[in-house]
């Protein structure tokens, strides 16, 4: 009997040594279970069938804001080049193209800031910037949303810099314009005065020195920003020749066209003048280049960036 018993109590231990073990063994998987579970979780290319409904949606609509940046990039490229030749046709001064590239970049800078916002504003209401989006979209997909927009921040400043060239070149432009007729109208009254046609050389005169009294007025509002020493080098020098020729024209039409002391006078103040004028119109070109240095070669410059940094992000975001 004793031995029964003794028997029986062997196998309950065994019994329970065997539940204990089958439980430890549950628990040994289902924590083995978990670690793989945690190990892959969703957002990652191990579990992307957790992520491919939403992965699929919004990869379809990264695609076509994609297809829109490289349209925006194409507008940046061509705006780059309409920079370039206004600076190019300003300097040569050829008035036809350097309007019309205005006129083409004012309309294209002003589209690119519009399809720009618009499309900023469409890549941020998609998913990916909130807090349970990692486990919902790829990791990939979420960062490609992230480089589409840091691409389109190359498009900031782009209309305040085509304005900095718009508004620049334009007042370079009436500038130039402005000595160039000065020089014209100062030729013409030299021709009448060779004609002793001296009260109509004074009238034309007054007509010139009215053209230099309005470069004047650009040349101080590029002060601000400009090296204008060439530029006043030009007007003292011309606007000297303008007052003792008008000096010479009234002492002969005063004598009417006899050589007097005053005449003889007048002539040699006139001579001396001349001398001193520019040989030729070189200094206008310096006179581009310092106005160039004082804001407009910046602006080429940041429009110029701003083309090279959407084709290096469009290149990331299209790279395997």
């Amino acid at each position: 009997m004793n031995g029964v018993r003794r028997s029986l109590h062997v196998l309950a231990r065994v019994g329970y040594l065997l539940v204990f073990a089958g439980l430890l063994l549950a628990i040994a998987f289902g924590s083995a279970g978990i670690v793989a579970l945690w190990a892959h979780p969703p957002g990652t290319a191990a579990r992307a069938e957790l992520t491919w409904q939403g992965d699929t949606q919004l990869g379809a609509m990264l695609d076509r804001s994609q297809v829109d940046l490289v349209s925006i990039a194409e507008k940046t490229d061509r705006l780059a080049v309409l920079a370039r030749g206004a600076i190019g046709a300003l300097t040569a001064d050829d008035q036809g193209p350097f309007s019309d590239a205005l006129t083409e970049g004012s309309a294209l800078a002003s589209s690119i800031e519009r399809d720009s916002g618009s499309l900023r504003e469409r890549l941020t209401s998609l998913p990916g910037a909130g807090t349970f989006d990692v486990l919902r979209y790829d990791g990939g997909v979420l960062a490609r949303r992230v480089g589409l927009l840091a691409a389109l921040d190359a498009t900031r400043g782009l209309g305040r810099s085509w304005a900095t060239l718009t508004t620049g070149s334009l007042q370079a432009s009436a500038l130039i314009g402005l000595l160039v007729a000065h020089d014209t109208t100062v030729g013409r009254a030299a021709a009448q005065g060779r004609a002793a046609n001296y009260e109509a050389a004074l009238a034309t005169l007054d007509m010139a020195i009215a053209r230099l009294d309005d470069a004047v007025v650009i040349r101080d509002r590029l002060a601000n920003t400009t090296d204008v020493s060439t530029l006043d080098q030009w007007i003292e020098r011309n606007r000297r020749y303008d007052e003792v020729l008008t000096a010479l024209y009234g002492a002969l039409r005063d004598s009417g066209g006899v050589l007097t002391d005053a005449v003889r006078a007048a002539r040699q103040d006139e001579s001396n003048a001349r001398a001193a004028l520019p040989p030729d119109t070189r200094g206008l070109v310096v006179i581009i280049a310092d106005i160039g240095r004082g804001g407009l070669n910046q602006a080429v410059i940041a429009i110029d960036q701003a083309r090279a940094r959407l084709t290096l992000a469009i290149q990331a975001l299209s790279a395997p």
